[in-house]
């Protein structure tokens, strides 16, 4: 008579695969949270006047990226500062930017936070724009690469 060998895994096997398990889990959970929970997105039509400027906060972290796009029927000046750049802007001076770009009526751009925001996207039209109609679209989150 033959009997029938039963092959049993030892037990912490069993163990070290439940906790994989759970851990992958877990980082899944957490990851989609981030994602989701991290991401923006805005948009809004303005009319800016001569003299005028636009101004949206940006919220991220080095890790971090904004897309946006900006349309206008006016040349526009697209810069992307910090709190000193606004104060400077405010006190009417022209602001220091991270990124710049001038006299464009339509820009679309992903762009890497350089350090932990607040940041702001400031929108000023060019010299000599009595009136610029701009339609801005702003996306924001995590970047897991």
């Amino acid at each position: 008579m033959k009997m029938a060998a039963i092959a049993v895994r030892p037990l912490t096997l069993k163990k070290m695969e439940a906790l994989g398990f759970s851990l992958m889990i877990v980082v899944a959970v957490l990851m989609a949270a981030a994602v989701w929970g991290g991401s923006h997105r805005f948009q809004e039509d303005v009319v800016l006047n001569s003299g005028e400027y636009y101004l949206y906060t940006l919220n991220g972290h080095q890790w971090s990226t904004v897309y946006f796009s900006i349309k206008s029927t006016g040349p526009v000046t697209i810069c992307i500062t910090d709190g000193t750049g606004v104060e400077m802007l405010k006190s009417g001076e022209g602001p220091l930017c991270f990124f710049k770009a001038e006299g464009l009526t339509s820009i679309e751009k992903i762009w890497r936070f350089p350090e932990k925001g607040p940041l702001y996207l400031v929108l000023v039209p060019a010299p000599g724009t009595r009136q610029a109609r701009v339609s801005i679209t702003v996306k924001s989150g995590l970047v897991l690469w």
